[in-house]
């Protein structure tokens, strides 16, 4: 397309569809691209359902500790079944077997 044919055919275009094409172009680039835009939205929406996914598996695990919990204050035979279990404890007189896995 030569210069001169597109100097007509802006000529041909009004000047206020210039003005409304070039408004709705800074519209739309503030709508997407502002701090406050589309683009940030849906980015701070998926932090927003990542963080919600993070809180409900704490909100389980805490819930999960409570349990462990009130059963190590109530029962004496929790506290002696993990002390056997993790610190390899032992009553006096009894005799600990170790068994290698194979």
């Amino acid at each position: 397309m030569k210069t001169s044919d597109l100097r007509k055919l802006i000529k041909k275009i009004r000047k206020k569809t210039w003005l409304v094409l070039l408004a709705f172009a800074l519209f739309l680039v503030y709508v997407l691209f502002d701090q406050r835009g589309l683009i940030q939205r849906l980015r701070l929406a998926g932090e927003k359902a990542t963080i919600e996914d993070k809180i409900e598996k704490l909100r389980t695990e805490n819930a999960r500790m409570q349990t462990e919990i009130n059963k190590l204050q109530s029962s004496d035979k929790e506290i002696e079944r993990i002390a056997r279990e993790k610190y390899f404890m032992h009553r006096n007189g009894e005799k600990v077997i170790k068994v290698e896995p194979k």
